[in-house]
């Protein structure tokens, strides 16, 4: 969100958020570098879609006595938020991809639309989303253990932390043998939790455990986005905007995501000219430096407390005090 609380017709109004009014942008990233965006206005071009499925050869005749099943599926309608994942996606380099998302975006049929365009996803569901009838009672009835349905080449899993999450996958199956270990905080010992808590932890704080694969590169890849607003927000400009929308979306946004892209890119490059920047605080005053270097020209006519026109120096006077080039 991009704070505003001026006049607008394209504002949006996210109750519970950190910034409840403002610009709403549809952002897909990789740690933390913001990669493609999408505005989010009144009117949007980008309505729900209608993706076509590879027809399949037609089954034998069914033996007598049994039913024929209706015809198969050749289209899946998505709905306009599960429509803006496809948009973004079509907007990056054509590769293979992974996306993970959150349970806004997660649907069966989302899934298979990004399988059959040859991407793979991974992402926590909700239960009104499509999933299968089993797993809903699942979540309803908070079942421990891990538990898992193939639908439509989508795998849906169910996976029992602290409570029990819902997984959408069509790269994750679920299986036993997919487990990643990792180190666990002994949560706290409440009510019917603490016998399992207490048999699996002991009088240990710190245990390393095994933990299903799908959920292990869930959490490490998930927040993407949340990471980036996180670097804007160390140094972000602390001005609330009421007049002119454009200002709210360069500084606020465009610029920031410059400086904020940037700073990541200087990170992670594997042979710099330069030191890393470990700070976004002190690449911001490294860039303001370099560019008062390159453009701030020091006149050798006069001292930079005397008024004057700069007209009166002449080329030559003008030429001594050139700045250096980066």
């Amino acid at each position: 969100m991009v704070p505003f609380t001026g006049r607008s017709k394209d504002t949006t109004l996210v109750k519970n958020k950190p910034t409840p009014v403002g610009f709403k942008v549809w952002v897909i990233a990789q740690n933390g570098l913001f990669i493609r965006w999408m505005w989010h206005v009144k009117a949007s071009p980008y309505t729900a879609i209608i993706v076509e499925l590879p027809k399949k050869k037609p089954a034998a005749k069914p033996q007598q006595g049994k039913k024929r099943k209706g015809r198969p599926k050749e289209t899946i309608a998505l709905s306009n938020t599960a429509g803006v994942v496809i948009h973004l996606v079509n907007m990056l380099p054509k590769q293979t991809y992974h996306v993970f998302m959150d349970n806004l975006f997660s649907s069966p049929n989302l899934f298979r639309a990004l399988r059959e365009a040859g991407h793979g996803a991974t992402g926590t569901a909700r239960p009104n989303c499509g999933i299968t009838k089993e797993l809903k009672l699942a979540k309803g009835k908070d079942k421990a253990g891990a538990s898992g349905f193939k639908y439509n080449e989508v795998a849906q899993i169910a996976w029992k932390d602290n409570s029990l999450v819902l997984f959408l996958s069509t790269v994750y199956s679920g299986a036993d043998d997919q487990r990643t270990l990792k180190r666990r905080k002994k949560p706290a010992n409440k009510g019917a939790q603490s016998k399992p808590i207490q048999e699996t932890f002991g009088d240990a704080v710190i245990k390393v455990i095994p933990i299903p694969t799908i959920s292990a590169s869930y959490n490490d890849e998930m927040n993407h986005v949340d990471r980036g607003d996180q670097i804007r927000s160390y140094t972000s400009y602390e001005h609330r905007f009421r007049r002119g929308p454009w200002q709210a979306l360069l500084w606020s946004f465009f610029l920031d995501v410059a400086l904020a892209n940037s700073f990541i890119l200087q990170l992670k490059t594997s042979q710099p000219r330069w030191p890393p920047y470990k700070t976004l605080e002190s690449w911001k005053r490294c860039i303001s430096d370099a560019l008062f270097i390159k453009f701030a020209q020091e006149s050798g006519a006069r001292k930079r407390s005397r008024a004057g026109k700069e007209e009166d120096m002449n080329d030559t006077q003008l030429q001594a005090g050139a700045a250096p080039t980066f």
